[in-house]
């Protein structure tokens, strides 16, 4: 990292930090999709956090 600026290092990162969050969401989503009920899912918005299916669902 000799040479460039700490900037450029910032910038870097965030593009990284952003592309990781870019293809980990969807992810999450589904996962948080699969512990909630039908009723839930099809009524938006749904809800980030997972839900009190989980057992149910797995």
């Amino acid at each position: 990292m000799i040479g460039q600026s700490p900037l450029r290092v910032l910038i870097a990162h965030a593009a990284l930090i952003l592309g990781i969050l870019i293809v980990a969401f969807p992810i999450y989503y589904t996962f948080v999709a699969s512990t909630q009920t039908l009723q839930t899912i099809l009524k938006p918005p749904l809800p980030l956090l997972p839900g009190d299916q989980l057992w149910n669902n797995y």
